[in-house]
């Protein structure tokens, strides 16, 4: 952490930590380990004086103290003792409006974790929700004895299982959790598939169809998070996009890479904001009209993991603008580009027989 003035951060319960400020440097006579220890043992916020009569500035955000040292004020009396080279640097009000800002700061990442929190409860709770509602379907094509029926509900349960790893690569990522650093060839349409399968049951829910075109053997090559990306782009378009529309998913490949899209329709994204929405805490405004909780971390988690794979991500605004719940919506298309690293040769070998299987079944006897 950098930080304009020295300070001293205290947690309750933790150990402190001591920073030198980048506008000016604490002298050594008034950093001493000792020294240091008073400082975070204040406990009461506000102004007090400190070591040869330096003053001491405190503040809380109720979970701990942050404490700017060894102040040497404009506007205030002078130091009992003077330190060689040490002199006035800023005004009480300059310190307070700092310190100020620091706690504020603080307490907005602690509203934007609780806010993941949130979504990470709601996500499991969905996920939960697409499990327990596929096993009884299952069950009940297992009872009228539908062989087919039972295998994609089979799928369906083992995609939302795999979707609530997704979500907990998803905070670990998001928090900087360091084990994505192995690299995999990740099959893409396979992992596309099983996205839009945990999404069904909660499209079906507002009657959105969601529809997957296309098909792809190719491989990239990344960690073992792509799955990601296709979640955060479902994920948006069905909890922004009104009842009784169709989401898309398409899967193409070109020469050297493969582009996965996902078209909606959703609150209309101004143009000044293709690349804000892409950035930690960027929302649309249209998107926080409609939806004022939020985030703003799943797209730029998104564009971080598509970085990694060294591919491209983009959103498109396409046809006629038109008003809902007081707020203009259009269809938009979330896409990203990877590059190609060879093909998933045991899946396209699979996928083959089956189609040679299917096709000798239709010929005439």
């Amino acid at each position: 952490m950098i930080f304009a003035l020295p300070c001293v951060s205290a947690p309750s319960g933790g150990n402190y930590e001591f920073f030198q400020g980048y506008l000016f440097e604490l002298p050594p006579e008034l950093s001493s380990n000792y020294q240091l220890q008073k400082y975070a043992d204040v406990s009461v916020p506000g102004w007090s004086r400190c070591e040869l009569g330096y003053w001491v500035y405190a503040a809380t955000d109720g979970d701990g103290v942050f404490v700017v040292p060894g102040l040497y004020l404009t506007d205030s009396d002078k130091p009992r003792k003077k330190i060689y080279g040490y002199g006035p640097t800023f005004s009480k009000k300059q310190v307070e409006r700092y310190a100020q800002a620091f706690i504020e700061s603080k307490l907005e990442s602690r509203r934007e974790a609780e806010k993941e929190l949130t979504s990470l409860v709601h996500d499991l709770r969905h996920l939960s929700h697409s499990i327990y509602h596929s096993a009884l379907e299952a069950e009940a094509a297992c009872r009228l004895n539908q062989g087919h029926q039972i295998a994609e509900k089979i799928k369906s349960i083992i995609a939302s299982q795999a979707m609530l790893k997704v979500r907990i690569d998803y905070l670990d990522y998001a928090n900087s959790v360091d084990r994505f650093s192995e690299l995999e060839d990740i099959p893409v349409y396979s992992r596309v598939d099983k996205v839009k399968r945990c999404f069904e049951s909660n499209a079906k829910s507002k009657n959105i169809d969601l529809h997957l075109s296309g098909t792809s053997f190719r491989l990239a090559t990344g960690p073992n998070i792509l799955d990601i990306v296709t979640y955060t782009f479902v994920e948006n378009a069905i909890k922004y996009s009104p009842k009784d529309k169709h989401v898309d998913i398409s899967v193409k490949d070109t020469e050297n890479s493969t582009c996965v899209s996902v078209s909606s329709f959703g609150p209309v994204i101004e143009k000044e904001e293709f690349q804000e929405v892409f950035k930690r805490g960027g929302r649309g405004k249209n998107a926080r009209n409609l939806r004022p909780s939020g985030t703003g971390l799943g797209l730029s988690v998104a564009k971080e993991i598509i970085d990694v794979f060294a591919g491209s991500i983009a959103v498109t605004p396409q046809g006629e603008i038109f008003m809902h719940d007081n707020v203009p919506f259009q269809r938009v298309t979330f896409s990203f580009v990877v590059p190609t690293a060879g093909e998933d040769e045991k899946r396209k070998m699979r996928i083959e027989r089956v189609r040679s299987r299917r096709k000798r079944s239709l010929l005439p006897l």
